[in-house]
This record gives C-alpha cells, structure tokens and sequence, in this order.
C-alpha cells in the first residue's frame, strides 16, 4: 500500500526548516549571552593583567636580591608613582606606579637612587591599572623608595605596599623584610 504523496509533499514543508521568528529568537538569545560573555572576559583579562604586573615588580625585588648576592654588587629597585599614567579608581584620581632596577654606586646617596647609580632596568610601569594605597619604607627620598640588598641579600631598609587595582575590590600587600631580604606578596 502506498502513501499518499500529497501528505509527504506536506510533511517535507513542515520539516523543511526554521520559521523566521524562530531564528530571530535563537540570533536574540545568542546576543544577549555573549554580551553577558564578552563583559566578563574584559573583566577577568584586566584583573589578570594587572596580577601579573603585580608579579613582575616582585620579581624584579628577588632579581636585584640575586644579583647582588651572586656578582657582589649593592643592587637595587626604587619603586614610585607613575606621573604619566593616571586614571579614575576607588573614588578618585589615581597615578600608577613604576618601578627600576639599579646597582648603588659608592658615588653619591649610599643606599638610595640617585644620579651616580648604574640603571639595569630602567623606569618600568606597573600594567593594568594598579596603583598604591599606602606605602611605608625606611627608604623614602624625595618620592622615591630605594630598596638596595647588601652581598648577604639583607637590605636595610623595609617595604611594605599596599596596591589596588582600578575596578576591583582587591587589594595586595607587598612586604620586604630586611632581615633577609625576601619579598613576599599576600592577597
């Protein structure tokens, strides 16, 4: 017995495809979720960015410790702000911070950043928007914290930085200890 064809004729319209309102509604669904997918990634990119540079300035403390316990150098990172980045975070205008690598001269200011002093890595901007609340250091000078590590990776003077990032909530705590020199980062 044979089917009738008209009523396959009408089921292949029926299966033939989308209505128009039917793909309206799935190409609306699909904006929506990646609008919602796109302002989450911005915002897990830049706190990424900005933890990383966070890490890149505690680096350059256990590089300067390194370098001067193995060439036997007085070696050194001055930290202070960062003039030419400026931005809007935590209620108000904020500056950035920067941060370079340096071996202390005999010559000039002993255990601070100064003219006389051999740059290694010179003034480097700390990405992503962070910048300090507090800061304290025995090694302020003219707006500048110069930590430099003697031979046996001490230094004399501490750091301890408290560091937001534009946006978040969260805040980092970066602590020099002079005793041995370590730096250590707590969130």
């Amino acid at each position: 017995m044979e089917k009738d064809p008209g009523a396959r004729s009408f089921y292949r319209k029926l299966t033939a495809g989308f209505t128009l309102l039917e793909l309206m509604i799935v190409l609306v669904l699909v904006g929506i979720t990646s609008g919602f997918v796109v302002g989450s990634w911005r915002k897990i990119h830049a706190k990424i960015a900005a933890r990383s540079s966070i890490e890149t300035l505690l680096v350059a403390f256990h590089k300067a410790r390194s370098d001067a316990t193995a060439k036997e150098r007085r070696s050194g990172v001055a930290i202070s702000e960062d003039t030419s980045n400026s931005f809007e975070a935590s209620g108000g205008p904020r500056k950035g911070v920067r941060y370079l690598r340096f071996v202390d001269a005999p010559t000039g200011i002993e255990g601070f950043f100064d003219d006389q002093d051999t740059v290694l890595q010179d003034w480097t901007p700390l990405e992503g928007k962070v910048f300090a609340y507090s800061g304290s250091s025995s090694g302020y000078s003219n707006g500048v914290a110069s930590i430099v590590f003697h031979y046996d990776g001490s230094t004399d003077n501490d750091l301890r930085l408290t560091l937001g990032v534009a946006n978040f909530p969260d805040s980092f705590r970066l602590n020099l200890l002079p005793a041995t020199g370590l730096a250590t980062l707590e969130r």
